[in-house]
């Protein structure tokens, strides 16, 4: 139904984000460790006026967005190098859905599990045949997928699909981490 797409699974996805962003701050609160976040609080929503207005998260204690904001780390998720200068399980990481312009999902996963030791949240992505199938073009042109909300203390398999309803996408988190 178009209208999901449109309005409905956007809005979900701002009310999913501000709930888990308050879960990720207070675990990294109780395990004495910063957050990174992926993705500028001020910026990268469909409906642009809600992050102004009405803000679903905040900055990080180190925030990544490539075209983000002066309070940000301008990094390309998909520099490799670049993920280099974080140490292992340094940081708990949530993410916005930044991770759908991943060229390599798998690769980014990897180090995202290095960087977080494996506590790692996501809001995913917008969700929706219309959204999935035509929609996201007139977001960016650069957007590769759309994943599924993540919750590593739930659950193990990090899923979605690649945008135009090509394949579906499932990236064992656990493997990830046992292989750091």
């Amino acid at each position: 139904m178009p209208l999901r797409s449109i309005l409905l699974s956007p809005v979900g996805r701002y009310f999913r984000t501000k709930r888990m962003f308050k879960q990720a701050a207070n675990y990294a609160e109780k395990k004495q460790k910063p957050l990174m976040m992926i993705g500028d609080p001020c910026s990268g929503n469909y409906f642009q006026f809600m992050s102004n207005w009405f803000p679903n998260c905040d900055h990080g204690d180190i925030t990544i967005d490539l075209y983000g904001c002066e309070k940000c780390h301008r990094m390309d998720i998909n520099d490799m190098d670049s993920w280099g200068s974080f140490e292992d399980d340094s940081f708990v990481i949530m993410e916005t859905g930044v991770l759908g312009f991943s060229e390599d999902i798998a690769s980014v996963a990897s180090q995202i599990a290095r960087v977080s030791g494996g506590e790692f949240f996501s809001a995913g992505g917008n969700k929706g045949f219309f959204w999935e199938s035509i929609l996201y073009k007139t977001y960016s042109k650069k957007l590769n997928y759309t994943m599924n909300p993540f919750d590593f203390r739930e659950s193990i398999a990090y899923t979605g699909r690649r945008l135009g309803r090509k394949e579906r996408i499932s990236i064992d988190f656990s493997d990830l981490i046992d292989g750091v």
